[in-house]
């Protein structure tokens, strides 16, 4: 794993930046959410803590160790905090441990209209995000 400062660590996630790839990992733990204020609370932070990253980037969700979850204020919670943090890089891949897993963010992808891609194996989703920083961008409409 490439050399990365914490920007986040708490009961509920590790975020990580690698600036060598211009890359955030963000790794869910195994500890699940007690309440849906420690939601609320976990995602505002998570969020701050994306916010400072520079323009061009890419994400890796690491979701493997994390509980499955689906109660409607957990999803409700999660598309908000989706919708704030993804727009924000060039890339976003998430790793599954299951099947019903990759269900679950497929599922997400489609109600955010993104091209968010999910892997089983890091070394498959590091090379796409890779892929996706080298192509160039789009100069913006005038």
């Amino acid at each position: 794993m490439p050399a990365a400062r914490d920007l986040l660590i708490n009961d509920y996630f590790r975020v990580l930046a690698e600036d060598d790839t211009r890359t955030v990992r963000l790794v869910r733990t195994a500890m699940p959410f007690p309440s849906n204020e420690v939601i609320e609370q976990t995602f505002a932070t998570l969020e701050g803590a994306t916010a400072s990253v520079p323009a061009g980037w890419a994400l890796l969700i690491d979701s493997r160790e994390g509980p499955l979850r689906n109660d409607p204020h957990f999803e409700r919670v999660l598309a908000r905090v989706r919708g704030q943090i993804f727009g924000r890089f060039r890339g976003v891949a998430v790793l599954v441990r299951s099947a019903v897993g990759k269900l679950q963010v497929a599922r997400y992808a489609r109600e955010d209209h993104t091209e968010t891609r999910i892997f089983d194996d890091e070394g498959v989703a590091r090379a796409y995000l890779a892929a996706r920083l080298a192509r160039p961008t789009k100069p913006p409409s005038r």
